[in-house]
């Protein structure tokens, strides 16, 4: 990644969607002891990872942006790192650039942009980053994410791997007491998740065979044990095991001892070649599969056509959060779905190049960047 992580050494950025510097006032809000205090952010400047080019991500000091009609300033309290942020670097999934990366966040309301009603300064929201131009066929028909529009916060819009970030209210919502900063990046993701269980339709008491261990694998292993399955988790790294057992797993396995024709549902949750091909091979007869997990762009795989029509499986996939954002915060705050103990690094924002590099390593679980 080209760009430095000294202060000193920031480039002073003057690059944005519009064209256009914002400029003006920004106020924001905080609690401390129990009271409500304005502070003057006035012609202040933030730091923000802006995505450029393939391999070109760039740590630049920029002015905290303004908030239009229907928007919100949040002050972004803590942001995930996801794989498809990997991809987008590499060129291998679709982005807008130069645009600031990171769709998994959470923050405080610090300004309201004009007609902003249900939203106050103070307010800790998870944000949903995906957007839906209500005028296609797909949006008409009920399937608003395969919106032929679709635009996503953090992907062609600037999103939250930065200080400071604006968010349309219409995609924020409240997050309850009992959910942290850190808990509230991980909706987007456990939202992303409900829809890959609706896909799958678990019975109670399927065996279920979810192919990685990673965060998202984790959070799928807790969604399948909460619907009656009986899961069983494939993955090469050992040191992961531990976990999975403790979220709910009924068993861990290396991913060359899972048995073939075993499983009435198969979750593909590492978008790799090798476990997308072994979910046709785990499934067994009348089997549903899931490709979850998100592929490289042009990954092609080796299917037999006459294993799917013999075993008459079903195959789906499984695209971003229809209308389960919701639902996901709930889970979160009632403690259904355990997210925190999927957090194996933090890093400030500074760091960013490092918490990729970690991201990248696959021995760890799931990466925060923590802006303050």
């Amino acid at each position: 990644m080209a760009f430095s992580i000294e202060d000193s050494q920031i480039p002073r950025g003057n690059v944005f969607l519009n064209g256009n510097r914002p400029t003006g006032d920004s106020f924001y809000a905080y609690m401390h002891t129990g009271a409500i205090q304005i502070e003057s952010v006035e012609g202040e400047d933030m730091i923000a990872a802006r995505f450029m080019d393939i391999d070109d991500l760039q740590l630049v000091e920029e002015d905290v942006p303004k908030p239009g009609p229907g928007e919100v300033l949040i002050k972004v309290k803590a942001a995930g790192i996801c794989g498809t942020d990997a991809h987008i670097l590499k060129g291998e999934s679709a982005s807008t650039p130069p645009v600031i990366l990171g769709h998994e966040y959470a923050g405080e309301v610090v300004e309201l942009g004009e007609g902003v009603t249900g939203l106050h300064q103070g307010d800790r929201i998870s944000v949903d980053p995906n957007m839906f131009c209500h005028t296609c066929y797909y949006c008409h028909s009920g399937k608003e994410h395969l919106c032929l529009n679709l635009t996503a916060l953090g992907v062609d819009i600037d999103g939250g791997f930065a200080e400071y970030a604006v968010v349309p209210e219409v995609q924020a919502h409240l997050l309850p007491p009992s959910v942290d900063f850190t808990a509230g990046a991980f909706i987007e993701p456990v939202a992303c998740c409900i829809r890959g269980l609706q896909q799958a339709h678990i019975q109670p008491g399927d065996e279920v065979a979810i192919l990685g261990g990673g965060p998202i694998g984790l959070i799928l292993l807790q969604l399948a044990v909460a619907a009656g399955g009986r899961v069983t988790v494939s993955e090469p790294v050992q040191s992961k095991w531990s976990l999975a057992k403790a979220l709910g797993a009924g068993r861990t396995v290396l991913p060359e001892e899972l048995p073939d024709d075993a499983f009435d549902i198969v979750i593909e949750a590492a978008g790799i070649k090798a476990t997308v091909e072994q979910s046709v091979q785990v499934a067994r007869r009348g089997a549903s599969i899931v490709w979850f997990g998100v592929s490289p762009q042009g990954l092609q795989a080796a299917i037999e056509p006459h294993e799917v029509f013999r075993k008459e499986l079903h195959i789906s996939g499984s695209f971003i959060n229809p209308h389960t954002h919701a639902r996901a915060v709930k889970l979160v705050g009632t403690g259904a779905v355990r997210v925190e103990p999927l957090v194996s690094h933090r890093f400030p924002l500074t760091e960013i190049d490092e918490a990729l590099r970690v991201h990248a390593s696959g021995h760890a679980n799931k990466v925060m960047i923590i802006p303050e």
